[in-house]
């Protein structure tokens, strides 16, 4: 199993981006190749399920992702996790924590390729870079998006 972690500051309030990532029809604004859903079952709360098309190197896969995880601590942060299935299984946990400058955003990303010695061969050679890349693009769109948001929301 692959592990990649990023943590960024987000200059906009916890709330904000909860509800971003809260909803599984709001992902594709952000997420690096996912399609609109195809259908959801569910509020974004745990036990949610989506199922979408991801185009990872060119090949559009169905993935369902799990949404298994969604707390609010008295200090103002949250934690979430999602489960997902498809060309790749995993999850994916994130940490926003208030600060003075907005939200600290902690994401990790933990994944596998199927099959035995290709699938280790595959990831390695051909979808780890390509992944990372997309995780990466994926939290800096997020963070433009929540950011925006509440720039418009100051303006009214």
């Amino acid at each position: 199993m692959a592990h990649l972690t990023h943590e960024l500051l987000i200059r906009a309030p916890v709330d904000t981006v909860d509800a971003i990532v809260k909803d599984p029809r709001r992902w594709p604004e952000f997420w690096v190749g996912m399609s609109e859903p195809e259908r959801v079952f569910g509020d974004g709360s745990p036990g949610t399920k989506a199922e979408f098309h991801q185009s990872i190197m060119g090949m559009h896969v169905r993935m369902v992702d799990r949404t298994v995880d969604e707390r609010h601590h008295p200090d103002g942060s949250s934690d979430w996790g999602w489960a997902f299935e498809g060309v790749t299984t995993g999850t994916l946990t994130c940490h926003h924590a208030p600060t003075a400058g907005g939200t600290r955003i902690t994401t990790s990303f933990d994944y596998s390729v199927p099959g035995r010695a290709f699938g280790r061969v595959a990831d390695h050679v051909f979808m780890e870079k390509r992944l990372r890349r997309d995780f990466l693009e994926s939290l800096d769109n997020l963070k433009l998006l929540a950011e925006s948001e509440t720039a418009a929301a100051a303006t009214g």
